[in-house]
């Protein structure tokens, strides 16, 4: 399983305050899904790293180039932690980078296929 972050003792210290002020629901998750761990998402395969814990049981993710080969990078709210597993970072055999890094780009790009993509929900 890979570590995406080294924390120091402080770091840590800091991180383990932060938790324990938190209501349980963050506590367990954050207890059972630290954020220096990388997760494979179960549903897509996609690697992620945790962005936020939310008080209704989900948590928000990072997919990005860095870990798999996207259109582009996003944040991906409501994910439901059962849906996350540890995983090891991407092999040399595995494809990484981003196709589109500028927001113009991602945005005309989400423009052009947003019409197919709700055609297909029809």
């Amino acid at each position: 399983m890979a570590k995406v972050i080294e924390w120091s003792k402080e770091q840590e210290k800091t991180w383990n305050e932060w938790v324990s002020s938190r209501p349980q629901i963050i506590q367990d998750m954050c207890k059972k899904f630290p954020p220096y761990n990388l997760y494979r998402l179960k549903n897509t395969g996609h690697k992620v790293t945790l962005y936020s814990y939310s008080e209704d049981g989900t948590v928000t993710v990072n997919v990005s180039g860095e870990y798999n080969a996207v259109m582009f990078d996003r944040r991906v709210f409501g994910i439901k932690p059962y849906n996350l597993e540890e995983c090891d970072l991407p092999g040399p055999d595995e494809a990484i980078g981003t196709v589109l890094a500028e927001e113009e780009e991602v945005n005309e790009f989400i423009d052009r296929e947003r019409p197919s993509v709700l055609a297909d929900r029809n």
